[in-house]
């Protein structure tokens, strides 16, 4: 942020403290019935939202502040449209009753809104799933790639569905790379300064945002604690995640990332499902559009084979049919 810190308001300085910890996300503040932004926050928001864009009382370099704002009771709207931009933005609420209050009103950053974590049914494709995925390489040596292990973890937020697999070396990090295409998770979640972005060009070409955490987050023993922590257990051999490494460390990165940026238990996340390679057809995302599995000719759903065939009822059944069918069951154990 490019504004002096001297001779700022009490309540200007309570909006820095939330954007110095905050530098990657747009800070929505509370000021009574609306949430305010101010300087780059401001200038970004407005355009992307349509905003009028107005300055309040000069900095201590004398120029005006700039500043706009939404009401409260429809901030969720404006919300989706700049997180359907790719945004992130980070809530920084009253905390406290301002009549109550004894001078400033208390404001704290209680959740950070990113494309992955957004969970309101009414901006949400109901019948497609909302996915977060975590990747990490295990790999010691930089320099032998063939021998990495890539640790990839799944999680629909809005349903609780928990999913992580492994991948082996070059061939499973093209296959990472499809699975990336079929499946366009709204959000990648990687350690801090890990090169996967790069070695992935699917998420840069199908645009794809891209948040980091803390590497810490995703070592194999503070993962491990997580995971137990999370699903109130003192093993993961019921899940099939014992010896498997670099999953632990995917999906214990991602529940950590998630409890820092929701500010939240995660309770309704209380299982986990390995998933193998083996067990599905792997159909690539050349041969999905020219079969027109989900989408037609016109790139649309309609005209789609599943288009033509789902007569779910539920939202929920109408995800687990699509799952299926871009990734059909190819395991007789899993069929049966």
């Amino acid at each position: 942020m490019s504004s002096p810190t001297a001779t700022v308001t009490p309540v200007m300085r309570q909006y820095m403290d939330a954007k110095r910890q905050h530098r990657d996300a747009i800070v929505f503040f509370r000021m009574g019935d609306f949430y305010e932004m101010f300087y780059e926050d401001a200038l970004v928001a407005a355009r992307a939202l349509d905003l009028t864009l107005t300055s309040r009382s000069k900095d201590a370099g004398g120029a005006g502040i700039p500043m706009c704002g939404v009401p409260f009771h429809a901030v969720d709207g404006y919300l989706a449209k700049l997180v359907g931009k790719g945004f992130r933005v980070a809530m920084c609420e009253q905390v406290e009753d301002p009549k109550k209050a004894k001078g400033l009103v208390k404001r704290e950053v209680v959740r950070v809104v990113s494309p992955g974590t957004l969970t309101d049914a009414k901006y949400l494709e109901a019948r497609e799933p909302a996915y977060l995925m975590a990747i990490v390489s295990t790999a010691a040596d930089r320099g032998r790639k063939s021998d990495e292990t890539i640790g990839v973890a799944l999680l629909d937020l809005t349903t609780g569905e928990f999913t992580a697999a492994e991948y082996q070396g070059n061939e499973g990090l093209q296959a990472l790379a499809d699975e990336i295409a079929v499946l366009r998770p709204r959000e990648i979640i990687l350690p801090a300064e890990s090169d996967m972005a790069t070695r992935l060009p699917e998420i840069s070409r199908l645009q794809l945002p891209v948040s980091q955490s803390e590497p810490w987050n995703f070592e194999p023993e503070a993962a491990r604690r997580t995971l137990l922590e999370q699903f109130r257990t003192h093993g993961l051999e019921g899940f099939g995640l014992e010896g498997r490494t670099a999953a632990i460390q995917a999906a214990g990165g991602l529940v950590s990332y998630l409890r820092g940026t929701q500010q939240a238990e995660l309770a309704h996340v209380r299982t986990i499902t390995l998933k193998s390679v083996a067990d599905c057809l792997v159909i690539d995302p050349v041969t999905l559009k020219h079969l027109e599995v989900t989408v037609g000719s016109e790139g649309a759903a309609q005209g789609s084979l599943l288009h033509e065939i789902d007569r779910t009822v539920t939202s929920m059944a109408g995800r687990l049919l699509r799952g299926w069918m871009l990734r059909p069951l190819c395991a007789l154990e899993r069929i049966r």
